[in-house]
């Protein structure tokens, strides 16, 4: 291989404006697939350097939070998403002082919530967005955005996949949060399957009914060699999950549906990285730094095995990359995050890159999104 580039040309450590941030690994749901629950027909799980079953359930305590995002750090950001790719942040016994720490810490920082919506109560709810108008701003009249997951028309098609959560209870905290629609923006989302797949326009509808003004809607990339996932419910009893058809999916991608592969328009052979693109980090909920959630979610994953071997990749795992121990300027000085963007698109790219923002393997993740 080359060598990688000249790192002397990198004078200025370039600031990062978004962070995707786990806070914890706690979840009301329990979805099929998903690698936080399910490690039998999954990736491996390790944590602490061993091989687990099941994530350790964790919240980051809160104080650590506000020591490593100081009103001096969070100047240099744009957005913090609270997104759930271990846990949904609003399991979090300090969920609402998290977001008021960062509207009342920097007032150009725009906090989204990514969850299955199901929790709490609603006067809870009400309290979370009452925190945008109290910390209203000049730079931007909506600082909170609300992405919540409805994946059917009844509870019986969106609990298939969207286990252990009441659709109801979700479509009333969308319709509590759209009262506040001057300082709250509200979204929601669908996971396409097979069985919900001829009824994306009726949950629509449902969606807007309640108060949302855009909606988005993903089809799974999480089937591999089969199109039908078997798992069980509480009960022993045997169900199925299946990926959607392909004539139906070719007519979703000519729509407009785009690749949801953090955020580029259309795959290309060679990686691009989104991360270099979008001046965006990802943070685990162990608090170790992450270009992406891809890097994050492999560190996790046995699939870690993807970025060890490269050579490139190896030096970082040897470096303190944490946030709750070491300052986040500090950790981006380090110039393997300057290298990254070249060595990505070298001759021996990384394989984690190729594989997830690249056409180089098999599909990707379509999304379609439309105001409402």
């Amino acid at each position: 291989m080359k060598q990688f580039l000249d790192s002397s040309k990198f004078k200025n450590w370039r600031r990062h404006y978004n962070i995707v941030l786990d806070t914890t690994t706690y979840c009301n749901a329990k979805c099929p697939q998903c690698s936080r629950i399910d490690s039998t027909k999954g990736a491996k799980l390790s944590f602490a350097g061993k091989n687990i079953k099941e994530l350790p359930l964790i919240h980051v305590p809160f104080q650590k939070i506000q020591n490593a995002f100081t009103k001096e750090e969070l100047f240099n950001y744009h957005h913090i998403q609270l997104c759930p790719t271990w846990g949904d942040h609003m399991m979090h016994p300090h969920a609402l002082e998290i977001v008021e720490h960062f509207l009342s810490s920097a007032p150009r920082i725009i906090v989204t919530i990514n969850t299955n919506g199901s929790m709490r109560d609603e006067l809870y709810w009400w309290k979370l967005c009452s925190l945008a108008v109290r910390y209203k701003s000049r730079y931007n009249d909506r600082r909170l955005i609300l992405v919540f997951a409805v994946d059917g028309i009844n509870q019986e098609m969106h609990g298939l996949y969207r286990r252990n959560t009441d659709l109801q209870k979700v479509l009333d905290h969308v319709k509590i949060c759209s009262e506040f629609k001057d300082r709250v923006i509200v979204e929601t989302q669908t996971v396409l399957f097979k069985h919900n797949q001829e009824h994306l326009e009726e949950i629509t509808s449902l969606c807007k009914k309640y108060g949302s003004e855009k909606h988005s809607s993903v089809i799974s990339d999480r089937f591999r060699k089969n199109n039908t996932y078997t798992f069980y419910d509480e009960n022993n009893i045997e169900l199925s999950l299946q990926e959607v058809t392909n004539d139906w999916a070719d007519n979703f991608k000519k729509q407009g549906a785009q690749i949801n592969k953090t955020g580029i328009p259309s795959l290309v052979s060679m990686p691009t990285c989104g991360w270099s693109l979008t001046n965006t980090l990802n943070i685990n909920f162990d608090g170790n730094v992450w270009p992406c959630c891809f890097f994050g979610n492999a560190s996790i994953m046995e699939n870690k095995k993807w970025i060890e071997h490269h050579p490139f990749a190896r030096k970082y795992y040897n470096y303190n990359n944490n946030i709750y121990e070491k300052n986040l300027k500090d950790i981006l000085s380090n110039l393997w995050w300057k290298e990254l963007p070249y060595v990505i698109q070298s001759e021996n790219p990384i394989r984690n890159c190729s594989y997830s923002c690249s056409n180089k393997y098999e599909k990707g993740q379509f999304r379609l999104t439309e105001s409402l």
